[in-house]
């Protein structure tokens, strides 16, 4: 008979912990290491620095109320900024340089279709060409309907102008 309460099976999976031992770098002067993700190139890097860099100077100029006057100029050049990289970084975000077969035919079948109507627009192409001719066959049949019908109209107001006039004159 199988145990009651607790079973034997082992409990499996548990959180993911990517990044627990990340931590910002501390200098002599107080100033934490900027982190940047990786891939946000080094001109990002650079400018959150000089953020960083001067609202920690901006700070402590307040604080010290001018009594004591730190020269910057002979502290040690800043420490460069760490690059880290993202495990959860989407990889089909990141511009590839090749493209896979089915990717090129794809674009290849896009650009292919895109000039095909681009001429049909211009009545470049074989069925544009007959399109039109339809299309030209199609309103020389309206214009010679309207012409008929106009000549049965004035056809028709004749008749009954003749009729008035008969029935005028029976009067």
């Amino acid at each position: 008979m199988a145990p009651r309460g607790k079973s034997k099976k082992p409990s499996r999976g548990g959180g993911k912990h990517f990044s627990r031992g990340l931590r910002p770098l501390e200098n002599g002067d107080g100033f934490d290491g900027v982190i940047v993700p990786e891939g946000e190139g080094e001109d990002a890097a650079a400018s959150a620095w000089r953020e960083r860099r001067s609202s920690i100077d901006s700070s402590s100029e307040e604080s010290e109320n001018g009594s004591v006057h730190v020269d910057r100029s002979e502290s040690p050049p800043p420490p460069p900024p760490i690059a880290v990289g993202n495990p959860n970084r989407n990889p089909s975000t990141e511009p590839s340089t090749q493209l896979s077969r089915r990717e090129r035919e794809a674009m290849q079948a896009a650009a292919a279709k895109e000039r095909y109507w681009k001429l049909h627009a211009e009545g470049k192409t074989d069925q544009a060409k007959a399109d039109l001719a339809r299309l030209a066959i199609i309103r020389k049949e309206r214009e010679e309907k309207a012409r008929q019908r106009k000549v049965e109209q004035d056809a028709k107001a004749a008749e009954q102008a003749a009729r008035a006039q008969a029935q005028g004159r029976r009067k």
